[in-house]
């Protein structure tokens, strides 16, 4: 997903986010309520990380961010992945 530019020295980062709202008593939660569920993909040189966020038990607020997929060499930076995937959520509102 991510590589680095044309430039010597340049990088480049991509972000995705999927949005999805399984409905009420789906498997993947079994709640009487729908459940949004959101993936956040950082596409870095070192790998691409996972974060994922639902609002699984109060529908319509999100829970914090948690991390599902990071990269080894990545790890160090789990606590400044889950901070951007977190920013990227309060824009989102």
């Amino acid at each position: 997903m991510a590589s680095t530019g044309s430039e010597p020295g340049s990088k480049e980062i991509q972000v995705r986010l999927t949005q999805r709202v399984f409905p009420p008593h789906d498997p993947l939660h079994g709640t009487p309520h729908p459940v949004v569920r959101r993936i956040y993909l950082f596409g870095l040189p070192e790998g691409e990380a996972e974060v994922d966020q639902t609002d699984y038990g109060h529908p319509g607020r999100f829970n914090p961010c948690h991390a599902q997929r990071i990269p080894l060499p990545l790890q160090a930076r789990t606590n400044q992945i889950l901070a951007a995937a977190e920013a990227l959520a309060a824009l989102l509102g």
